[in-house]
């Protein structure tokens, strides 16, 4: 006879439990007693509650929705335009979010196995996570996918696009698990992928490089899944908004599920999901889940009962409703407890499950707190099992089943023992294990949440930790796949206990550790966290300056991140403290240095007051420098450098010994950087040569003395007269850089200093341009972000200058990377350059109502500078300005210039970009000359000839790019046939095709003034071929209808220009 056996000492705390059987057993004489609903190969099974896994619940309308914006993003690819879309999923913890994407990502691979989705989820221990937890998970479980045989042709089409050293290296060192994915990936050495110091900058660009690779090589678009997003860290978001701001980022679905209850109005998710909203516009999208309808209860109640209708259930449904509010999680966990309560059991003499309690009892058997129900789930495990749980519970991590062993042991379980453990929790539904990737995961959060508040808060609890985090330690230690995320977890959870129960010092220690880490994965806020327990721990310890070499490498990390996260009160209280402790000046260096920068940089911004210290300090070092330099200052400091230079050039720097040690230099660089923007130019010039002086005198060139050079030059490139003074300078600065060309940030800095404010003073514009653009990727990388998007402005600029093709498929796609990256990285002013560039070019190839005024679907003028104030609308209605005035003259619409030039009278000075002062004095001369004589106003040919003079200036010193610039403006100031010609010669040499066409109109309404018909149609026909070569669709079409002759004309002997 069959006996049900009740452990009673499993069900402490559950007073509702009601004893006895479950169900009524009797003999059974043979097979034909069976029930057909029998099996007898799962009979322990029998009394097992079981939710249906491949049916979804009241979801049909998101599903739908869903499945339409994958829909539409299949489409929108099959037009060649970038195609992606971003979901916020919101909804209570356990309403089914991630229920719902599965389902999804089920439904789409029934249609279509190619379907490739990955997942991360976010911990409510994210403070004791590494930086991008979740994006890692994701990124691991993406390259499990597709190393996977159905993915081989994927695989080779993304090694191969995966070829930039720039994204390998960052990206594996930030995410080593993606190193399979690129093609320089050895097997044999796969624990050990790139390790390099990344910024936050370079992990950004890096992944936006990959990620967008990745998915334009896939057919179908990928579904990228982050869960519980309320619990990011700032390295995430500051991730996720620059991906997701990005208009390039094609084939993706992305979903980030939260909890809309614990994201309010202030809270940096939020935030975010603003900003992407205001970035993408139509294509991101905010759902949220709700609880389930009674009626979609009752059919998931029928169902896990496996009864043939609802109504069969309805009391029980109404109970488990009014309890839950339809939450499924809650709802699942309701009806275990009344199964382990017995109110709810299997009847093993029918096979089926029932109740036949009251609805009142029902009522009374359920917890309103979920916690509480699974706690007595959690409690009535085995002893070893529920510490397996609540040892999972402080690891915010999948584990692994090494992971488990290591923490168990420390617990004194046996090894031999914890794969059983681990399939008890298993089956009773508290942990799950994913196959995929061999780890284990809880079922559901509130599983960990409930299974970490079993041991409560104080000193067992704080002793647990410890073991945990010794034993964490150890694994990382022994095995490097470890150090990646259990450093993080350990130091966090031995910095929040009992200070008794862990070493102050060794706890220092590993605190300056972790710092680093988060530093070289660009988590500012988390490395400077790690250094201020660090300090605390040090200062607790009675060690401080005892262990003088720790604590100053402490205070110095310290004193930096301080300064770079604005605390500038903290950095300079650290400061003190370095320079009175510190016994050497080698010591005080980094405590001198931030002393300057605080006083500069810091809330006050005073650049002249961190000039006067930073001199102060300079003399600390033996340098002595006067704040306020006379002119005799400045020419016996220049014969001293020519003494030193010994009738050599100023490259032959370049051929010093290279070094990385410049302190000195470093002081010189930052108070040279204070003094230029304070206006001193006087003591700029000082310094730059007695750096020179200095690095000539040690034999050495350190980056910093490059820096030097290029600030130097720039600020000499503003002043014309000395245009050739600031080429020598820049070819010194270009010569060292190439030294220090490893350097990629530090030479592109001195590329766009260079090609962006100088050597097109001489040269022609578009040999600037390659340099430029090249030099976007590493600036962004280097965090030099108003470089990198400055280098846009003058590369638009050169543009125009140099009339390349306006219908090149060049202009279009760069203008748009400068303005999404000046979207993502917020510079709404440096955005405007790039739009309304793009609004000339469309106005040019296309016929708009009214071709001058900046007005489509590139650009709004009025409605975007309506929004502006200040310095950023002056600078911003002065660029507009000129282009509508460019706009004018090749439109040759009167009013407009009138009107521009009025905007422009006070902007007839040189900017520090040399492209962008060549275009506005090549308008305001043009059309200055053009209605000042028409109009009879002086005023506008003096503002004219000021712009004239600046060109004759650089023409007299043989500037290849102004010499052309001063005869066509010199030709309109006095017109004649010859004065024209020649400057039309000049344009065609210079291959400045848009110069030669308004060149070639402007002699042909000449000599149509003089009557002169005949060679008037010829210059005019000309000028229509140059413009149609140039690409002016628009002004083409305009010259037919005022000048009927061209349109049945040919080529004559002016065409365009290569």
């Amino acid at each position: 006879r069959a006996e049900v056996v009740v452990d009673d000492s499993r069900r402490l705390g559950d007073e509702g439990f009601i004893s006895g059987c479950w169900g009524t057993l009797a003999e059974q004489l043979d097979e034909a007693y069976y029930d057909d609903r029998s099996d007898a190969d799962d009979d322990l099974e029998k009394g097992r509650i079981k939710f249906p896994q491949d049916k979804l619940y009241g979801r049909d309308t998101e599903l739908e929705l869903l499945r339409g914006l994958y829909n539409d993003i299949i489409q929108e690819r099959s037009s060649s335009s970038a195609a992606a879309q971003v979901v916020f999923l919101g909804g209570y913890s356990g309403v089914g979010k991630s229920a719902m994407v599965a389902d999804l990502v089920r439904q789409l691979s029934e249609d279509d196995k190619s379907v490739v989705c990955t997942w991360g989820k976010y911990s409510k221990l994210q403070s004791a996570a590494a930086p991008f937890s979740a994006t890692s998970d994701a990124l691991g479980h993406l390259v499990l996918e597709l190393t996977k045989d159905k993915h081989a042709h994927h695989l080779e089409s993304i090694r191969e696009k995966l070829c930039n050293d720039e994204t390998r290296m960052a990206m594996t060192s930030t995410f080593p698990s993606v190193a399979p994915l690129f093609k320089t990936f050895d097997p044999a050495n796969s624990s050990d992928p790139a390790t390099v110091a990344t910024s936050m900058n370079e992990v950004k660009e890096a992944f936006t490089d990959f990620i967008n690779c990745i998915c334009k090589c896939l057919e179908c678009p990928l579904i990228w899944f982050l869960d519980d997003l309320q619990w990011s860290d700032e390295t995430s978001l500051d991730l996720l908004k620059d991906v997701l701001s990005n208009i390039d980022l094609d084939n993706m679905l992305f979903i980030g599920a939260y909890r809309c209850n614990e994201v309010n109005d202030e809270h940096p998710f939020h935030q975010l999901m603003d900003q992407i909203d205001k970035a993408r516009t139509t294509n991101a999208t905010r759902i949220e889940l709700f609880g389930l309808s009674p009626d979609d209860i009752g059919e998931f109640i029928s169902d896990t009962l496996s009864k043939d209708d609802p109504s069969e259930v309805t009391t029980l449904t109404e109970v488990v409703f009014k309890k839950t509010l339809g939450n499924i999680f809650f709802v699942q966990q309701a009806l275990e407890e009344l199964v382990r309560k017995n109110a709810v059991f299997y009847d093993m003499m029918m096979f089926s499950w029932d109740y036949n309690v009251s609805k009142v009892q029902l009522e009374d058997y359920l917890s309103d707190d979920v916690i509480d129900v699974i706690k007595s789930k959690i409690t009535g495990l085995p002893t070893e099992v529920r510490m397996l749980a609540v040892l999972m519970s402080f690891i915010p991590n999948n584990a692994t089943m090494s992971t488990m062993r290591s923490l168990l042991k420390g617990e004194g379980v046996s090894e031999t023992k914890v794969e059983k453990l681990v399939s008890v929790a298993i089956k009773n539904g508290i942990i799950l294990h994913l196959s995929e990737t061999d780890k284990y995961a809880f079922a559901h959060d509130k599983i960990r949440e409930a299974s970490f508040d079993i041991i409560p808060k104080g000193k067992p609890r704080d002793e647990l930790l410890v073991r945990i985090s010794n034993a964490l330690v150890d694994l990382a230690k022994a095995d490097k796949a470890y150090s990646d995320w259990a450093f993080f977890v350990a130091t966090d959870h031995l910095n929040s206990v009992l200070p008794e129960l862990v070493p102050r010092m060794d706890l220092a220690r590993l605190n300056l550790s972790v710092a680093k880490m988060n530093l070289a994965k660009g988590a500012t806020l988390g490395a400077n966290a790690n250094l201020n327990y660090g300090l605390t721990c040090l200062i607790h310890s009675g060690e401080k300056w005892k262990e003088y070499e720790f604590t100053l490498t402490l205070l110095n990390e310290l004193i930096e991140s301080e300064f770079n996260v604005g605390k500038y009160e903290l950095a300079f209280a650290h400061v003190q403290d370095v320079l009175e402790h510190a016994t050497s000046l080698d010591d005080k260096f980094t405590a001198y240095l931030y002393k300057v920068k605080t006083f500069a940089e810091g809330e006050d911004r005073d650049y002249h007051k961190g000039v006067i210290v930073g001199l102060e300090i300079c003399q600390i070092y033996g340098i002595k420098i006067p704040s306020s330099p006379k002119r005799t200052d400045l020419m016996k400091e220049n014969i001293k450098m020519e003494t030193a230079l010994r009738k050599q050039p100023l490259t032959v720097l370049s051929k010093l010994p290279p070094t990385e040690e410049s302190t000195v230099f470093r002081l010189l660089k930052e108070v040279q950087y204070y003094a230029v923007l304070e206006g001193n130019k006087d003591l700029t010039a000082l310094m730059t040569k007695r750096a020179i002086r200095l690095s000539l005198q040690k034999k050495i060139l350190s980056k910093d003395m490059v820096s030097i050079l290029a600030t130097h030059t720039r600020l000499l490139g503003q002043d014309i007269t000395k245009a050739k003074l600031a080429n020598a300078y820049g070819n010194a600065a270009e010569k060292a850089s190439e030294v220090f060309r490893e350097d990629k940030g530090l030479y592109s800095e001195v590329q766009v200093v260079l090609h962006g404010c100088v050597y097109p003073l001489l040269r022609p514009h578009r040999e600037s341009m390659d340099p430029i653009i090249n030099s976007h990727r590493p600036l962004l990388n280097a965090g030099n972000i108003d470089y990198a998007i400055g280098g846009g402005i003058c590369y638009a600029q050169m543009w125009l200058c140099a009339g390349l093709p306006l219908n090149s498929p060049l202009l279009k796609p760069k203008l748009l990377l400068y303005e999404e990256a000046a979207i993502r990285l917020q510079r709404p002013t440096f955005q405007i350059s790039f739009s309304s560039v793009r609004q000339l070019v469309l106005n040019l190839q296309k016929s708009p109502a009214n071709p001058t005024e900046l007005k489509g679907d590139a650009f709004d003028e009025e409605s975007v500078l309506g929004t502006l104030e200040g310095n950023s609308l002056r600078t911003s209605r002065r660029d507009t300005s000129t282009l509508r005035l460019f706009l004018a003259l090749i439109f040759l619409d009167k009013g407009c210039m009138v009107e521009m030039l009025g905007m422009l009278s006070n902007f007839a000075k040189p900017d520090v970009l040399t492209s962008r002062t060549y275009l506005r004095f090549l308008v305001i001369g043009l059309a200055g000359f053009e209605m000042g004589r028409e109009n009879k106003d002086r005023s506008l040919i003096k503002l004219a000839t000021k712009c004239l003079a600046y060109f004759k200036t650089l023409a007299k010193i043989g500037s290849l790019s102004a010499t052309p610039i001063y005869y066509f403006i010199k030709a309109v100031s006095n017109p004649s046939r010859s004065s024209y010609d020649k400057a039309i010669s000049l344009c065609r040499e210079a291959r400045l095709i848009h110069f030669e066409a308004m060149a070639c109109e402007r002699c042909g309404m000449f000599l149509e003034g003089k009557k002169h018909i005949d060679a008037a149609n010829k210059y005019i026909t000309t000028a229509f071929w140059l413009y149609s070569d140039w690409g002016a669709t628009s002004k083409k079409n305009s010259m037919i209808q005022k000048y009927s002759f061209v349109k049945g004309s040919s080529r004559g002997s002016h065409t365009a220009q290569s």
